[in-house]
Order: C-alpha cells, then structure tokens, then sequence
C-alpha cells in the first residue's frame, strides 16, 4: 500500500481540505482527513503541501501515430501529457493510417500504440461516407463499441482522404444508429460550401497572409454547421458533442439546443480563449488551426460559455505540425493547420481562469476531469477521488511562476504560441494509477509501456456537468 500526505484536495469552489489517501493496486483505498497514518505503507509520497486534483484528462487529440508519426507519436504525445499533468488523454480516429473505423484497424493501432504509452488512454471510433452507402457501418460501428471506443468523430469539413466529410444523409443515418448504440457523436462544425467557396476566393486573390485564413474559413461557417447538426439531433435525440468551439454565435446556438432539451455537449480550447485574429495576424503561421482563433467578442463569450455551464469541458485538440518546416512559410494556406498544447493546457487554465477570477478550483476539475470522464462513460474510474476508482492524481503548485520554454517541450513540435510567457501554477507530481510517471525535479520518470487502454463503460455514461 502507499500513502500520498500533506496534501490538499478541492472541497467546494476555492475551499481546500486536507487529506491522506491510500492506494493499494493502483486504486484509491482510503480518503482520510489530516495527516493520517492508520494503515501501514511501503512508500510515501510527499505532497508538499500542494494540491491533489483528480488527474486531469483531455479528451481531444491527435497523436498521428501511426501514419503520421513525423508530427507526433505515442511516446512523444504521452510524455507530453505526463509532464502536463494529464493521466488519460483520448486519441482521435482521423489522424492515424489507417483510421479507426473498424474494429481491425482499432486492433492494429492499439497494438502500436500501447507499448509506447506512459499515461492512460482511450479512442474515438470513426465512419466513412462510403461506409454508410455500403451499409458496412452498422458492424463496424458494433465493432467499435464492443471494443471500448467513447465515441465517433465527424467532420462537416475534411483535409484528410481517408477521413472524408459527412454529408446531411449520410449523417442522418449514423447519427439514428449511434443512438441505439449509447455512443456520442463528436462533430468538427465548420460548413463546407462556405469555407470551400471563400477559401478559394482569397487564394484566386492572391491573398497569403495570415489573415487571410481568418478570412477564407469564414466566421459564419460554425454556427451554419452547428445549426446543420443539431437539426439533426433534434430529429433523431442522438448524444451530440460540438468539438473545438471557437465563436459567440456557435455558443448561443448551443445554449438553444440545451434549453430545449437535447443531448448536446460542447468543448473550447485554450487558444480560443487566449487570442483573437489580431494575434494571428501578429505571430503568423505558429497560431493557425481549424477552426481559427476568431474576434474579441468571441474570446469574451467563450469565458462566459466556461462560467455559466454552456461550454461544458476544455480540450486541446493537440496536433503538432512538423517544426519548423510545416509552420513557417510566407504562404498561410501553405502551413500545418494545428498547435500542441497538452503539457501547458492545465497551468495556462490555472493562470488565466483561475487566478484571474474566471472559475474557482473545483469549477476547474470539472471542466479539466470529471465532466469529460462522464461524458464519455469512464466517470468514476476516471475524473473523481473517489474510494474505487483509479489512483489518478495531479499534485499542483498553485502559485509557482515560470516561464514558458518551447525547447523543453515533450512534444516533437517544439513551438508554443504562448512561448516567453510567464505563468502561475506549476506541475509537481503526475501519478497514474498509484505510480508517479512525471516529477518537476527529475522530469518524465515512467516507463514506456505503463499507459493502459481505458474502455467506455455504459453504465457510467449519464452526464450532468
């Protein structure tokens, strides 16, 4: 057994309690108040008086591997989120070769994957328009859910060949079948006619600069494509999740949905909450992504999204572009659409929700843990500190200052669009299930392999944020 001590856990808002958990086979034993000593152990770690959060988890990201492991792969991805305080990340189906729409390909990623994990993780399912003409999807998808996957991924818009767009129809058909399945539909809204067309323009106008790509993936796109979707869900009463959620417009659209009763969820990221299309046009081709960073008033309602519930958990969408060659060119339609930005996502939301008054500490939990973990059926072996579940914990230093350094990075993309800035609240510990796989003096101390799959449980699967 093992006893984590002199440490605080999150009570209610900003209200901490000290406390003394116990963990025995890498699940929480015991929760006992104070500086307890009741059971016999055979290793202590030391809190030092910080904070103990239940481990933080991001939902939303692409660790390329495998397939495109030039930008990223599990080793590399998984280093990042230990060293960010992240102990289960959740891996996109779209990003890998082949992509995860069958329960083959699932076996074939989790066989290369796995050995090179060093926290936990999951997998989004995903389906092809050509899946769905063939009537394929309906074993593949099966396939998928016996398999663990939390999910299914769509795009309304689509780069990728071998993970094309879902039209309306098509959408139709598998949104009516993820609902028998229990499975939530994960949507990138960004409209394809109007991005298509726009894009198109600036480029036939010669246009290159950054602000260009503000431009071609013109602002109305969300809220057009999120009203497409959830149209839909009005219709078939699916589970409905809006990804990466960049504009006011989109955020008013969502409360709509929820207010008349849908099954709709909805995620931002830091970047949207940090910079605007100003800040693009400053910094250049570090800050693309898709969608792209959008208007002050936007950024403003995002926060205000955060505050009254509307926006229901944060994620990265981590995607490391090549660097420095995949985001530098002179020709914005030219770079890497995409930032990595799990090892900084839980200090830059302690230094600018937190310590700016934004959200208190237990409204941090939530967004950062327990509402992605119930979403997505892994609550509570996931996103609590609860007797049972697994040991999971992020040890923090609320108000240690450093100073962001993209070369320290665990990521392969050594680039940061926060790089230079000074932020409040420090990493310490990471522990995945009982074992310590990151330590702010000694760096990433787990070992390759220890990173275990974690499957959807259905039973676990209501969420109230």
């Amino acid at each position: 057994m093992k006893r984590i001590r002199n440490g605080f856990i999150v009570k209610s808002g900003n209200e901490l309690e000290s406390a003394t958990i116990y963990v025995e086979d890498g699940k929480i034993f015991s929760i006992l108040p104070g500086d307890n000593s009741d059971f016999p152990v055979e290793e202590e770690i030391d809190a030092e008086g910080n904070v103990i959060f239940p481990g933080f988890i991001d939902p939303h990201v692409h660790f390329d591997d495998p397939g495109f492991t030039e930008r990223e792969d599990f080793e590399t991805g998984t280093r990042s989120a230990a060293a960010g305080g992240v102990t289960t990340i959740i891996d996109m189906p779209c990003t890998s070769i082949p992509p995860v729409i069958s329960g083959k390909n699932f076996d074939h990623k989790l066989g290369i994957v796995q050995p090179k994990a060093y926290v936990d993780f999951a997998f989004w399912g995903g389906v092809t328009p050509a899946q769905i003409h063939s009537g394929e999807y309906k074993k593949t998808l099966k396939e998928l859910k016996e398999r663990g996957i939390i999910g299914v991924k769509f795009y309304t818009i689509s780069g990728m060949d071998l993970y094309p767009r879902m039209p309306v129809p098509e959408m139709h058909k598998a949104f009516s079948y993820l609902k028998s399945l229990g499975l939530v539909a994960a949507v990138h809204s960004e409209d394809f006619y109007l991005v298509s067309f726009y894009s198109k323009l600036m480029q036939e106008k010669g246009r290159t600069d950054p602000e260009s790509w503000f431009e071609g993936r013109v602002y109305e796109a969300e809220p057009a494509a999120i009203w497409t979707v959830v149209g839909i869900t009005e219709k078939v009463k699916n589970k409905l999740h809006i990804v990466h959620l960049s504009t006011k417009e989109g955020l008013h659209i969502i409360r709509f949905a929820k207010s008349h009763g849908l099954d709709i969820t909805a995620e931002t990221c830091p970047h949207y909450l940090l910079f605007t299309v100003k800040d693009l046009m400053r910094i250049g081709p570090i800050l693309k992504t898709a969608p792209p960073v959008r208007r002050e008033e936007d950024r403003k309602a995002l926060w205000e999204g955060l505050k009254d519930g509307s926006i229901d958990f944060i994620s990265t969408d981590h995607a490391a572009g090549k660097f420095p060659e995949e985001k530098s060119s002179k020709n914005i339609w030219k770079d890497y659409a995409g930032i990595p930005g799990i090892q900084l996502v839980v200090p830059l939301m302690l230094t600018y929700g937190y310590h700016t008054n934004r959200f208190t500490l237990e409204k941090l939990q939530r967004l950062m843990s327990t509402n992605a973990a119930k979403r997505y059926g892994l609550y509570p072996q996931k996103g609590s500190i609860e007797i049972g579940g697994d040991a999971d914990f992020t040890i923090v230093n609320l108000d240690k200052e450093w100073v962001v350094a993209p070369e320290n990075l665990e990521s392969k993309g050594k680039y940061s669009v926060v790089a230079g800035r000074t932020l409040k609240g420090k990493i310490v510990k990471t522990i995945v299930r009982g074992e310590v796989v990151f330590d702010e003096n000694k760096g990433i101390i787990g070992n390759r392999g220890f990173g275990k799959l974690v499957r959807r449980k259905d039973e676990n699967n209501n969420f109230s944020g």
